[in-house]
C-alpha cells in the first residue's frame, strides 16, 4: 500500500510536469497562434480581436493559470483543469471542447490498441516459449531472424507494404478480403469492425511481436534454468506443464511490464498507423491539430496520453508486486 500511494503521488507530479512543459512548448512553437487562426490576408485589427477573444494576448503565466482554474472558455463558471469535471481545453478550429473530441475518437484508438495487444501478446507468448524450449535450434534461429527483420521495418513502411500487397494486389485479382481503411463501430457490425482493423492490427503486430517474443524467450531461458524446473522434469511432469504452468507463469512479469507500456503508448495515439489506414482516432486528431495550429487540442491530447501512460504504468507496478511481492523494486 505504501508503494502504491508513493507511486500515485509521483504520478500526479509527473502529470503536472507534462502539462506545464507541453503548455510552454506549444507557446514556443506557435508564437502568434492568432495569425494561424485568422483568415488569410486578415487585417491586424482582426488578428488582435482573435487574440483577445482567446486570451492569446495575455502573458504565458496568465494563460497557464486560466487553463488551470478559469478554463479556456469563460462562461461565468470555472471550467479549468482543476475543477470538476476537468476541462482539457477548447478547440480553436472546431469550436468544441477537447474532452468531447477525445471521447469521440477514443473508441477507434481503443479498438486498435486492445485488438493489437491481444494478438501480439498471444503470438509472442507462443513463439517465445517454443523458441526457449530448444535454444539454438532451427525454430529459434528462424524466429530470431524474423524478429530482426520486424524491428528493421519502420511502421509506416510496413503499413504501406501491407496495403499494397493485401489490399491493392488482392483487389486487382478480384479478392476483396480487406478494405483499404476506415472504421466500422463494433456495435454496428462486429465482422466489418474486425475486417477494417485487420491490416492496422497486422502493422502493429509486425513490430510488437518482434520485440515481445525476444523478451519472452529471454525471460523463459532464465526461468527454465531454475532448480524447481529441473526438479519438475525429474519428477516426470509433462513438458507442456513445465513450460506453460511453471515456466511461463514465473516469466510473465517482464512481459506484463513491457506490454502495459506499449499498450499505453498506442492508446495515447498511434499517429502513423491511424494516418496510413484512415482511422479517425486520437493520433490522427493530434496530427491534424499540429498542422492547423490548434494547440489546445495538442495540449489536451498530450495530457490524456500522459494520464493513460501513468495509470497503466501504476497498474503494471501493482500487478507485478502482487505477483512477486518480494521481488526487486522496479
Amino acid at each position: 500500500m505504501r508503494a502504491t500511494f508513493s507511486r500515485t503521488g509521483r504520478a500526479l507530479l509527473t502529470l503536472l510536469a507534462v502539462f506545464v512543459l507541453t503548455f510552454l512548448l506549444t507557446r514556443l512553437a506557435y508564437r502568434n497562434p492568432a495569425l494561424t487562426l485568422a483568415p488569410r490576408n486578415a487585417s491586424p485589427e482582426t488578428v488582435a480581436t482573435i487574440a483577445a477573444q482567446y486570451h492569446l494576448d495575455e502573458p504565458w503565466y496568465v494563460q497557464l493559470w486560466s487553463y488551470l482554474v478559469r478554463g479556456p472558455e469563460i462562461q461565468g463558471t470555472p471550467t479549468g483543469l482543476v475543477n470538476w469535471p476537468p476541462s482539457l481545453g477548447h478547440s480553436f478550429v472546431q469550436s468544441r471542447p477537447v474532452t468531447d473530441l477525445i471521447l469521440e475518437k477514443l473508441p477507434v484508438t481503443a479498438s486498435l490498441a486492445i485488438g493489437a495487444l491481444v494478438l501480439w501478446i498471444a503470438l509472442s507468448l507462443l513463439l517465445g516459449v517454443l523458441a526457449a524450449r530448444r535454444p539454438g535450434r532451427l525454430f529459434d534461429a528462424v524466429t530470431s531472424a524474423g524478429s530482426f527483420i520486424g524491428l528493421s521495418v519502420p511502421t509506416f513502411l510496413g503499413g504501406v507494404l501491407l496495403l499494397y500487397v493485401l489490399y491493392y494486389q488482392l483487389s486487382l485479382a478480384g479478392i476483396r478480403l480487406f478494405p483499404s481503411g476506415g472504421y466500422v463501430p463494433l456495435t454496428t457490425d462486429p465482422l466489418e469492425w474486425a475486417r477494417h482493423l485487420a491490416l492496422p492490427w497486422l502493422t502493429l503486430l509486425i513490430v510488437e511481436v518482434a520485440t515481445f517474443q525476444r523478451v519472452v524467450r529471454s525471460s523463459m531461458l532464465e526461468v527454465l534454468g531454475a532448480d524447481y524446473i529441473r526438479t519438475a522434469r525429474a519428477k516426470g511432469v509433462p513438458e507442456r506443464r513445465v513450460l506453460f504452468d511453471h515456466g511461463l507463469r514465473a516469466a510473465l512479469n517482464p512481459v506484463i511490464t513491457l506490454g502495459g507500456l506499449e499498450f499505453a503508448a498506442i492508446l495515447g495515439g498511434a499517429i502513423v498507423t491511424e494516418t496510413i489506414f484512415g482511422l479517425d482516432g486520437i493520433g490522427r486528431a493530434a496530427y491534424t491539430a499540429a498542422v492547423s495550429g490548434d494547440f489546445p487540442v495538442i495540449v489536451g491530447i498530450t495530457l490524456f496520453s500522459a494520464l493513460v501512460f501513468v495509470v497503466v504504468n501504476l497498474a503494471v507496478d501493482v500487478v507485478t508486486r502482487l505477483r512477486d511481492p518480494y521481488g526487486a523494486t522496479a
